[in-house]
């Protein structure tokens, strides 16, 4: 493979998924990641909605392109194949409760001395430093904090309302991935190691951008749903038999949806002359465009929208996702092999470099699938293996 990461190696000790999605985005572009995980079981995650056939959609989908190693880390034995694995790694990767990799002797100061130039990055609930960076951190824990619950609220409501799917993990995971990435290229340009820290906290926080410096320079505050999106000439809206978006910031395009609308008098309508009027009379808006809207199907307002410039696209399920031309042509989801079981549908490389693409090769790994290949890249023979065996360090 000619990925942009060929050649380099993580020591992956993360579990779940904000860490273990960004090693496997590591992974997709070619970093040789070797997962190293607890013979008891393994990551979690293994067992995060489990199916009848055995299969988890959750494990798979933040695994695959990674080796898997079983490594009893509370042997010395075990911490000593870490520390071997470290050393002959570009990269460290972990997402344990803080306290416990240092309880383990796998710090930063201690990996550094496998390998002076490692790049040893965290991904933690609130970051390194402050009165919580002690504290564990899930999801739902950093929508809340990171103020992501109160954003998405209903207009007038002070009930918090998270996102459905888990967007502070994934956030999180692109932020560390995109970390890691610097990191190696500084090394590359310096020969200097570092420490990389992401925290769930500060990646919601960086999602949020540009509504809490909105707030600050405005003092309000971002509420959710329709009536309270950024105009309601950018929000949902339901044609006849399902619902589309449009997103409107041109002023040049609002005579062309009135137009479109058959509403030309609204154009001339003084109380939506500009973005501010529409603002003040936002309810009125959209309570006429709700009507006009719902006469016809939603394919025939976007050819109409298409034509117009404006943009807009169909408000997808995840189903409908499978059936749309667009990511079908550009490889947004893609089948993993899956031995002899059926392939899963999963989503792809996030990335599309002409020169230097990324690939899906592997479907995750069984647990300590590769434990003998990568002792034996480590330097240790067939009778030590047996040994560490039988010591239970390995499965």
């Amino acid at each position: 493979m000619n990925g942009p990461l060929n050649g380099i190696r993580v020591c992956d000790l993360t579990i779940a998924q904000f860490g273990a999605h960004a090693t496997m985005m590591l992974a997709d572009m070619g970093a040789d990641v070797v997962k190293v995980e607890s013979p008891r079981g393994g990551d979690p995650g293994r067992g995060i909605a489990l199916q009848p056939d055995g299969r988890s959609a959750f494990f798979l989908a933040h695994n695959r392109n990674k080796r898997s190693i079983t490594l009893n880390l509370r042997r010395p034995a075990g911490k000593e194949i870490v520390r071997r694995l470290a050393a002959q790694s570009d990269v460290f990767v972990q997402s344990w409760k803080p306290g416990v990799i240092e309880r383990l002797g796998l710090d930063y100061e201690a990996v550094r001395e496998a390998r002076p130039n490692i790049i040893y990055a965290s991904a933690t609930g609130f970051g390194p430093r402050g009165p919580r960076a002690h504290l564990p951190a899930m999801d739902m824990v950093a929508q809340a904090v990171g103020g992501l619950a109160m954003a998405n609220a209903a207009p007038g409501d002070d009930a918090p309302s998270p996102v459905g799917p888990t967007v502070a993990d994934q956030t999180g995971s692109l932020v560390l991935a995109y970390g890691i990435v610097l990191a190696l290229l500084h090394r590359f340009r310096t020969g200097e190691g570092q420490q990389v820290d992401v925290s769930l906290l500060g990646s919601q926080m960086t999602l949020q951008a540009w509504n809490i410096a909105n707030h600050f320079l405005s003092g309000e505050q971002t509420r959710g749903g329709r009536r309270n999106a950024i105009s309601p000439l950018f929000t949902f809206y339901r044609a006849s038999d399902s619902w589309f978006a449009i997103a409107i910031i041109d002023e040049r395009q609002w005579p062309a949806l009135c137009s479109i609308v058959n509403r030309p008098d609204l154009a001339s309508d003084v109380r939506f002359d500009g973005r501010s009027a529409r603002d003040a009379h936002r309810d009125d808006l959209i309570a006429i465009l709700d009507a006009a809207f719902a006469t016809r199907p939603r394919e025939a307002w976007l050819r109409e929208f298409e034509s117009a410039d404006i943009p807009c696209g169909p408000v997808n399920e995840y189903a409908d996702l499978a059936r749309d031309v667009q990511v079908a042509a550009n490889g947004y989801l893609v089948d993993v092999p899956a031995g002899g079981a059926a392939p899963l549908k999963q989503v792809g490389a996030a990335v599309d470099l002409s020169a230097s693409p990324g690939a899906v090769r592997t479907t995750a790994p069984e647990l300590g699938q590769h434990t003998e290949e990568v002792l034996i890249e480590l330097g240790y023979g067939w009778d030590e293996i047996a040994s560490l065996r039988e010591e239970r360090v390995i499965l």
